[in-house]
């Protein structure tokens, strides 16, 4: 519900700035003629500038904020991607960016009405996303942690960008992907699930030791809030566990500590389908099973050699007992060690007194009833 109100704010923002035909202020003709060349000189560098530099004030000085995406579009469609190979004109239009961009952004930042300075800040991630630079993510830097959500979001957005991670792994840019995962190491405990979906992406491909770090305090917000019986928008954790599965393939020095958190995870998903059955609206029942059957088919089948798809069948029979005694049996209970942790060789921390855990840390009682949005179409 959070994500959906959240990109239906970011939608509507889109919305305003329609295509105008009436746009088109900024002359394109220089750049173009330049992107032909082989071998840049002096006055072509400048022509770059110059386009950059038009075109960014526009955007700020747009009183028709509907040409704002058009412009975009033309900075985007001149930008280094359209010119494979040409390293001249990718420097040059990197700095240029870095420079008028972040210029505006400062400038924006003072502009009042505040709704105009929203929509010239929100344009201006929206374009920075769209370039997917590596050499322009100090700009969104400083917007990861805004108070404003759909900001924030957007700025998350632009640094883990698939583009710029895959960017980053290429280049071997250990050094900027270490700055924007610190980044993002700061607002962990502040994200809104949307968000944290953006950071478990990012902490999930990135090629950096800080990566897996980046993961597992996810994981652990995550955790934390089913223990408190306040998480939101439960479906995400679809996408978490399978992080988590994938760097126990892909990294074994990080099993134990990447498993510790998916079998927590994944048994308080299914603790809290059981014991909030009766308090759980349609929607976060629905959620709650989809993370379910899809960590057990696309998860567990990597772990397990003859899956026999349990939690599917208690599930579709409606059996809360039988899917219950499926999480004792993989997971671990107080009588037993699970075919998980056991297979995996991984525990579940250490308890108040200090004896290592080999089954998951129960589920609170539910409370009467959960302060959260009714379910879809009720």
């Amino acid at each position: 519900m959070m994500m959906r109100n959240l990109l239906v704010t970011i939608a509507l923002t889109a919305s305003i700035l329609v295509f105008s035909a009436s746009a088109g202020a900024v002359d394109s003709r220089p750049i173009e003629a330049v992107r032909a060349k082989k071998v840049l000189d002096g006055s072509d560098l400048k022509v770059i500038d110059d386009f950059l530099s038009q075109a960014i004030t526009e955007v700020l000085n747009a009183s028709d904020f509907s040409s704002i995406s058009n412009i975009r579009a033309i900075i985007v469609a001149n930008s280094p991607s359209a010119v494979s190979g040409q390293v001249q004109f990718a420097d040059q239009f990197s700095e240029s960016a870095k420079k008028h961009v972040g210029d505006a952004l400062l400038q924006a930042d003072g502009l009042t009405p505040p709704k105009r300075s929203f929509v010239i800040v929100t344009n201006l991630l929206m374009l920075l996303d769209d370039l997917a630079d590596p050499r322009l993510v100090e700009l969104p830097l400083k917007y990861a942690g805004d108070k404003n959500s759909v900001i924030s979001y957007l700025a998350v957005h632009c640094l883990t960008n698939p583009e710029i991670v895959k960017k980053l792994n290429a280049e071997k840019e250990p050094d900027t992907a270490r700055q924007i995962a610190a980044s993002l190491d700061d607002i962990i405990a502040t994200s809104p699930p949307e968000t944290l979906g953006l950071i478990a992406s990012f902490a999930g491909s990135v090629k950096i030791n800080e990566g897996i770090d980046l993961l597992l305090k996810v994981a652990d917000k995550r955790i934390a809030s089913y223990a408190g019986w306040s998480v939101k928008f439960e479906l995400l954790d679809a996408a978490i566990l399978q992080q988590l599965a994938d760097k126990m393939v892909s990294s074994p020095s990080e099993q134990a500590s990447a498993g510790r958190r998916f079998g927590q995870l994944f048994s308080y998903v299914c603790q809290r389908y059981i014991k909030g059955n009766k308090i759980l609206n349609k929607t976060q029942k629905e959620q709650l099973v989809s993370v379910l059957l899809e960590t057990e088919k696309n998860c567990l089948t990597k772990f397990i050699k003859k899956p026999s798809f349990a939690f599917k069948k208690a599930i579709e029979a409606g059996d809360l007992n039988a899917l219950l005694a499926e999480h004792n049996n993989l997971l671990g209970d107080t009588t037993k060690q699970g075919i998980l942790p056991a297979e995996l060789n991984f525990d579940y921390g250490r308890d108040n007194n200090g004896s290592q855990l080999t089954h998951p840390v129960e589920l609170a009682a539910a409370p009467q009833a959960l302060n959260t949005p009714p379910a879809a179409g009720s």
